[in-house]
């Protein structure tokens, strides 16, 4: 058994259901105390000189209830939050479908506990081992004399965490079309293009943990690209297979067929009955990938099961079976 299914098997049972959802909640709970009680949300924000300095390692935890982004007086963001809020549940919904319930806590909650540590082990070098750390610290409190506790030196943690889910996603479902402004249909890969240039943008420009951050979130998915063997997205050999299948489903239907008034299968072209028991395509065999077309033929070391989850009879090789988008 690989290492993936030994983690799953003995962690599984620990898994939150509905992380998705939880994550949504919180984050609405972190808007109504940012604009109704400020002075406890300055106490929830991931403030490295807080947690390395003054030891107030909540912050660690509490984070998850700050927001990704001001609203301001903007009626315009008031209206797209709830609009983004839910485009963001749909894709954790999407994703713990594709993955599973362990395999998206492991990425949502790994990637959190990954940024924890970077963000403190960084805290630790810029105030307290670098060279010019005393400054570092004199430096921090000059600017929250003047500028305020909850204005400097907040990390935008919930922001980052959206933007890995979403990259997950892109890979996943990269394929899926959504519409820019309800308007302009874009696929999701497109998006994710785009993220990963803003991202390189926030490493380029920002600080020392903006830095870690952003290593964080794109490090997370190459660390369960490797817990997973680099079975989250497909091969090109997998695709070069997938094209073949599909081309050697429409020739086999090529002769396209009408049911008869006593129940007789007729050729659609010729006319003629076909005789009974002659009505599946040459070369149809007893177990099919619907991913990547493998055989019990093809590849007699694989296991075909079909997926509960999908609405109709879909069968999958053990490769494809927990990575494969679900048919609804």
């Amino acid at each position: 058994m690989k290492f993936r299914y030994k983690l799953e098997s003995k962690l599984e049972k620990y898994a939150i259901p509905n992380l998705y959802f939880v994550i949504i909640i919180c984050i609405v709970i972190g808007y109504v105390i940012r604009y109704m009680i400020p002075s406890l949300y300055d106490q929830l924000l991931l403030i490295p000189y807080m947690v390395v300095v003054r030891h107030q390692f909540w912050r660690l935890f509490t984070w998850i209830f700050t927001i990704p982004y001001e609203i301001g007086g903007s009626l315009l963001m008031v209206f797209f939050l709830p609009i983004n809020l839910f485009f963001y549940y749909s894709l954790g919904r999407s994703l713990e479908s594709y993955w599973g319930r362990f395999m998206y806590n492991l990425y949502v909650i790994g990637g959190a506990l990954l940024t924890d540590i970077l963000v403190v082990l960084g805290g630790i070098y810029y105030y307290i081992l670098s060279p010019n750390a005393a400054n570092n610290i004199a430096r921090f409190q000059q600017d929250v004399a003047t500028l305020g506790d909850s204005v400097y030196g907040p990390l935008n943690i919930t922001h980052f965490m959206l933007i890995s889910i979403f990259l997950a996603f892109t890979v996943v479902g990269g394929d899926h079309m959504v519409y820019l402004y309800f308007v302009i249909p874009l696929k999701m890969k497109w998006l994710g293009y785009v993220d990963l240039i803003l991202l390189a943008y926030y490493f380029l420009t920002g600080g020392l943990f903006t830095k870690l951050i952003v290593v964080g979130s794109v490090a997370n998915y190459f660390i369960y690209a490797y817990i997973n063997k680099s079975k989250t997205m497909p091969t090109l050999k997998d695709r070069k297979r997938k094209q073949e299948f599909v081309k050697a489903t429409q020739k086999g239907y090529k002769a396209k067929r009408r049911q008869g008034k006593k129940g007789e299968v007729i050729d659609f072209y010729s006319g003629s009955i076909i005789p009974p028991g002659t009505g599946n395509p040459e070369g149809i065999t007893i177990h099919k990938c619907a991913v990547c077309g493998r055989t019990e033929v093809s590849n007699p070391e694989m296991e075909f099961r079909f997926c509960s989850k999908c609405n109709g009879n879909y069968e999958y090789c053990s490769e494809h079976l927990y990575t494969h988008q679900h048919v609804q």
